[in-house]
């Protein structure tokens, strides 16, 4: 038999249901695709390539350039994902097994096929019926029209209509069909399909220059992509433009001034990555980056915010005391709270609160009550606490002991560390007290002063080590999954292979031991939020173990 051509699988979902049709049409779509992702992210989808060029047509180059929202999973990608990837399934067989993955020339389409035509009613089968004309590579995408649109990757035009036919069959739903480049496109009716094909011509979202622009600048696409116009896609959908201005127009303002966004699932064979990139927005611009990569080279885990928080806390604190009082008012209203009740009850449900009207809590009395109990200052406390920028990090001495562990006068012998950037008297007042709040559960913490604010830690070396003069950013680990270096504004990394070291040191029992060893494939875990010339970015990845 010919091998059959590559697949990808290409999405974009609304933010709510268009107004006719299409409901089976999008879930089909969107569960094969989280389905792929799964087993993409895993790297089993990739045992079955035997090929090493993953070229030909991709879904956005047969989809039109209409198209404000798409995602797009790639199961024959290019030859450096696919041996990366390759690499990583190979450093967990167990997952790959329980996937059910079992050699590397299984048809991972019959794994996801069949799982699909478990939940419906029918009588088809992929080998008979879905197999001789599925190709390797299939798109989902929205227009501005509502209008939800599946290019699927085809081998045989004439099996491929009368197939997919068949598969909507089985859900009670109709599908139109129409070709181009090696594609069936699939629509609710065959005007819609025939006219993405006619417009997918003249100019596809390929050639689109938003679309064009934002991977080019975020590089390989990976397994897995995504793309969408969030201003058009909100102006498309009114009802999810009245629900972001009822949770607050700086919302709204964020999603439309982020323009396009793009993301990407990607690998290089040590590296799991998921990134993607945006316009800056206000909130973005007025953030002043972190320092992670000066903290003390011993750091297993950290946590790092830039400047920025402390001033949009100021702001916004009364538009969120006036929310919350409006959310709770305006839970009473919600129709789904009389669903499931009789007539009667309904009557007497409305008839009570009618006669005893519930007033919302004051936000403001809670506090008070909270600032009094603690001695804390809300709002002036959370702003001086994340002010020009918030750092907790913990030292790898000691944490084989973490199992021997009787009170919390132990925590002393960890290095846990949090430092305060911004007016150093405020932030020195503020770890005082929350010092003295420690004591009430029997933890003994030390602070101090620096030039640029103050630090509350478990022990004096720990505050000490938050000096910035540590070489964090020095170390390969880190450096392999947190890429953006002084340009990053928030920051999370973990260093997994060194925890785990340090808990194997405690001797587990050989259960414990077993999972330790297995979890060792994975090395570190970064989050990264940065700003790079005119895009917002942002990052995942994991790195493994060699």
């Amino acid at each position: 038999m010919t091998e059959q051509p590559p697949i990808t699988y290409e999405l974009s979902t609304p933010p709510a249901e268009p107004s006719t049709g299409g409901r089976n049409i999008k879930r089909l779509v969107i569960g094969g695709i989280a389905a792929v992702v799964v087993l993409a992210l895993a790297g089993g989808a990739f045992a079955v390539v035997k090929k090493l060029d993953g070229g030909g047509a991709q879904p956005h180059d047969v989809l039109p350039a209409s198209v404000i929202a798409y995602a797009r999973v790639d199961v024959d990608p290019s030859a450096s994902q696919k041996i990366a990837l390759f690499k990583l399934i190979r450093k967990f067989p167990e997952a790959a097994d329980e996937i059910g993955i079992k050699s590397v020339d299984q048809d991972v389409r019959k794994l996801l096929v069949d799982e699909a035509l478990k939940e419906g009613d029918c009588d088809l089968t992929y080998d008979k019926d879905v197999k001789p004309w599925l190709g390797h590579r299939i798109g989902v995408a929205l227009d501005t029209e509502q209008t939800p649109l599946v290019a699927i990757q085809v081998t045989d035009e004439k099996k491929a209509e009368a197939g997919i036919k068949d598969l909507f069959d089985c859900d009670d739903e109709k599908a139109a069909v129409a070709f181009l480049d090696g594609y069936a496109i699939v629509a609710e009716t065959q005007k819609q399909a025939d006219a993405a094909v006619k417009a997918a011509e003249k100019k596809p979202l390929a050639e689109k220059t938003a679309f064009a622009a934002d991977f080019e600048d975020l590089g390989e696409q990976g397994v897995a992509s995504a793309w969408a116009d969030t201003k058009k896609v909100i102006d498309s959908f009114p009802e999810f433009k009245d629900l972001m201005a009822t949770a607050g127009g700086a919302n709204l303002k964020e999603l439309e001034q982020a323009g396009t966004l793009a993301v990407t699932v990607r690998t290089d064979g040590s590296t799991l990555e998921l990134a993607g990139l945006a316009g800056v927005t206000d909130s973005v611009d007025k953030m002043t980056p972190v320092s992670m990569d000066k903290l003390p080279s011993d750091t297993v885990a950290a946590l790092s915010f830039g400047g920025g928080i402390g001033d949009q806390i100021a702001e916004q604190y009364d538009a969120f005391l006036e929310q919350f009082t409006e959310g709770f008012e305006s839970s009473f209203d919600d129709p789904s709270i009389t669903e499931g009740m009789t007539p009667e009850e309904k009557a007497a449900f409305e008839a009570y609160l009618e006669n005893n009207p519930i007033e919302s809590p004051d936000p403001e009395d809670f506090i008070a009550g909270f600032e009094e109990e603690t001695g804390l200052n809300v709002p002036e406390d959370l702003e001086t606490l994340f002010g020009d920028g918030l750092t907790l990090a913990i030292g790898s001495k000691n944490l084989e002991k973490l199992p021997t562990f009787s009170g919390p006068a132990d925590v002393a012998t960890l290095d846990v560390a949090l430092k305060m950037t911004t007016d150093p008297d405020k932030a020195l007042d503020l770890a005082k007290r929350l010092a003295t709040l420690a004591t009430q559960v029997g933890l003994d913490l030390s602070t101090a002063q620096t030039d640029d604010g103050a630090v509350i830690a478990t022990n004096q070396d720990a505050a000490d080590g938050l000096d910035g003069s540590g070489k964090l950013g020095s170390d390969a680990t880190f450096q392999s999954v947190m890429p953006y270096g002084d340009q990053t504004l928030y920051g999370m990394f973990v260093d997994v292979g060194t925890i785990l070291d340090k808990v194997s040191e405690a001797d587990p029992p050989a259960d414990v031991a077993k999972d330790i060893d297995q979890a060792k494939a994975v090395k570190a875990v970064g989050i990264s939020y940065g700003k790079q010339d005119e895009h917002t970015v942002f990052s995942v990845r994991v790195a493994f173990a060699k």
